[in-house]
């Protein structure tokens, strides 16, 4: 009897296999060519960290088998009607050597004549047998997954490890469950379905069915810098509360943490559905063809549900700088150069694994933090109850994808720096905390979302950058902007609440000239450009321009950003999203096409007219606080009434009833490179 082929090979990590589905061996080719029509499976291992393992390595994490399922369908319909059930619930098994020892046998697994141990929960009891392609069909569909090498429950090795249990894979939707504590889930692997097509000119029978596995967690590290001129940071505290009732109580952990409105997260013993829910050769071109998604159920405590990711301790804190005193006790100053939760390990932040929740939600950082001035002066500011939210949308986390959210302090910050006169109302200023959220090592590519952490909220997100590497973006990829005021994101209109500038600074004296100085005084912050738009002198017809001369006679020149334009979207296209799928978020884009440094202007609160309302004093009334109308109607204009001058009982005059308020706005400095 002619045996069937079947080897593991391990893929680079988090390639899509989308356009390599059915990658074949010439050698199994040509058997296949030659008459040998054995359905021939590949198994590859994605992992976050990119790295390829092959052989023994990948068969090691898999703990040496893989459970798998196949159907084939008739003719008739999309999807066919099932006629099959080919594999039902085989396993395959590596035996590190066995290599060619069997015609079955290319890379050291087998799944001929080979019955299941009792170890895996699954298996049809009986042997397992050769399959080969059925051309009078035109469908197979093939699911697989790996229960890992289970849990040391006993973490000394004495007794065998523990493993998650599994549901048969259905045959008709090929969804199956995995239950276990949430050790056991992490260790497990998932694979996205696999479709061979004989029809409408396209075949896809006698090449290699080729499953790609990666984990079936998710991986988070957590990490902050500042960027706050003439000081640096110190003392960094979290809040064990997303809403503390008064500033006193709390901000006096170590441990970075991150809330959700409620106990969403998974973090205990509960069970994992895995579903296929775009299939179908109609579907073949879609962006979330065959791919598998997980859903959480906790136990029926719900036990297994959390409102808070909870890390170690900062670590790798940078060393004093300038004439403060000696000693790692400082925030980095670079987001490549950022202070990690945990540390560092092997140079990059410390991952921590969690399990994946793609439904996503609103994350909040609550902290408090100290500013130590670098002049000598000994000066500090405690700021405290500063918060940011990362938006749903942009927190999914998916099986094998690696997240990291990174907190940018600047001299913008919504926390409180003390109370005001009554002694318990917190005065809140400096203005924002600026958070950097950024996944890396994603399976398709790299989310990186940059985030203020300001009420409301600025996150940025470009698709393949990542922050931690360039510091921050890079030309001719599309910038997006999302705006959360906390619970929800702000629908955004270009030109009206939304708006985009470019920041640049030059030297009005040549070297050499008197008051000719090196270095400008003031560098490019959220809070400097906010000053410049307040208090600059403006250009052009309308005002487009704002310049601003510091002490060191630099200019630093804001404008108003006709190249690249800002654009409303509703939503991440597919391409430049890192699941390959769009992502439904109302916000704005931008395409930068020249490296700078641009700004995002979101206007919190809209400049609102003082009302005036007309009366006719008393004669002889005096008219202090009372002004004069002139012009038309939709065009007036409102101007006081001359000191010491009093009513003549019969014309009108106008008071103001609602002061006018000014516009409030909110800031994000975004850095582009080449």
């Amino acid at each position: 009897m002619k045996k069937y082929f079947l080897f593991a090979t391990a893929l680079a990590a988090l390639a899509s296999c989308t356009s390599e589905d059915f990658v074949g061996d010439e050698a199994l080719r040509a058997a296949n060519e030659n008459g040998n029509n054995a359905i021939v499976f590949s198994s590859g291992l994605n992992t976050t960290t990119r790295a390829t393992k092959t052989g023994s390595a990948a068969a090691t994490d898999l703990n040496n088998q893989f459970v798998f399922a196949g159907t084939k369908g008739l003719p008739a319909g999309d999807p066919p009607v099932i006629d099959n059930f080919v594999f039902d619930q085989y396993v395959a098994n590596y035996v590190d050597g066995s290599a060619h020892s069997t015609e079955s046998n290319s890379s050291g697994w087998e799944y001929v004549s080979y019955t299941p141990a009792s170890t895996t929960s699954l298996g049809p009891g009986a042997e397992q047998s050769i399959k080969y392609w059925d051309y009078s069909t035109t469908q197979y569909d093939f699911a697989a997954y790996s229960l890992g090498v289970g849990v040391d429950d006993d973490d000394d090795n004495t007794t065998p490890n523990v493993f998650a249990t599994a549901t048969a894979i259905d045959k008709n939707t090929k969804s199956y469950t995995i239950t276990g504590t949430a050790d056991m889930l992490k260790s497990c692997y998932i694979s996205d379905l696999v479709t061979a097509y004989n029809r409408d000119g396209v075949s896809d029978y006698g090449q290699v069915v080729q499953f790609s596995f990666r984990s079936l967690a998710a991986k988070i590290r957590l990490a902050f810098y500042e960027t706050i001129p003439g000081y640096s940071v110190k003392d960094v505290k979290f809040y064990t509360a997303a809403s503390p009732t008064a500033l006193a109580t709390d901000g006096t952990e170590n441990d970075p943490t991150l809330f959700a409105s409620s106990a969403v997260l998974p973090s205990g013993s509960g069970t994992m559905t895995v579903t296929f829910p775009t299939t179908g050769w109609s579907n073949k071109s879609a962006t979330d063809y065959n791919k598998a998604h997980v859903a959480f159920t906790a136990t029926s405590d719900a036990t297994g549900l959390s409102s808070t990711l909870v890390l170690e301790d900062l670590a790798n804190l940078a060393a004093a700088e300038k004439k403060e005193a000696a000693g790692n006790y400082y925030l980095g100053r670079a987001s490549n150069a950022a202070t990690y939760a945990g540390g560092l390990v092997s140079g990059a932040g410390k991952y921590y694994t969690v399990l994946p929740y793609e439904m996503g939600a609103n994350l909040t950082l609550r902290i408090k933090y100290t500013l130590v001035s670098l002049d000598n002066s000994s000066e500090t500011i405690v700021v405290d109850n500063a918060t940011a939210v990362i938006p749903a949308e942009l927190a999914k986390w998916s099986p094998n994808y690696a997240y990291t959210y990174i907190f940018k302090l600047s001299d913008l910050t919504n926390g409180a720096t003390g109370f005001g006169p009554d002694g318990t109302t917190p005065v809140y200023g400096l203005t924002p905390i600026t958070l950097d959220a950024v996944v890396v090592d994603s399976e398709d590519g790299v989310q990186e979302t940059i985030t203020t952490v300001s009420t409301p909220s600025i996150t940025t997100y470009a698709e393949g950058k990542v922050v931690t590497a360039n510091n921050e973006y890079k030309t001719d990829i599309p910038i997006y902007i999302v705006v959360n005021n906390g619970t929800s994101n702000v629908s955004l209109t270009p030109g009206d609440d939304a708006n985009l500038y470019t920041v640049t600074q030059s030297n009005t004296k040549s070297s050499g000239d008197e008051g000719y100085y090196a270095s400008a005084a003031q560098t490019i912050t959220e809070e400097t450009v906010a000053n410049a738009l307040k208090n600059g002198t403006g250009s052009g017809s309308p005002t487009n321009t704002w310049t601003v001369v510091d002490a060191n006679n630099w200019n630093m020149v804001v404008t108003t950003a006709s190249v690249p334009t800002l654009s409303a979207v509703s939503s991440i296209a597919a391409d430049d999203s890192p699941t390959g799928n769009a992502i439904t978020v109302n916000g704005a884009k931008f395409t930068p096409t020249v490296a700078g440094t641009y700004v995002f202007q979101y206007v919190k609160t809209a400049a609102v007219a003082a009302v005036y309302t007309g009366s006719v004093p008393a004669n002889g009334a005096s008219l202090d606080g009372y002004f004069v109308r002139s012009g038309e109607e939709g065009n007036y204009t409102y101007n006081p009434c001359a000191a010491n001058t009093t009513g003549d009982g019969s014309t009108t005059y106008y008071s103001i009833t609602t002061p006018a308020t000014p516009a409030e706005y909110i800031y994000k400095v975004i850095k582009v490179v080449d």
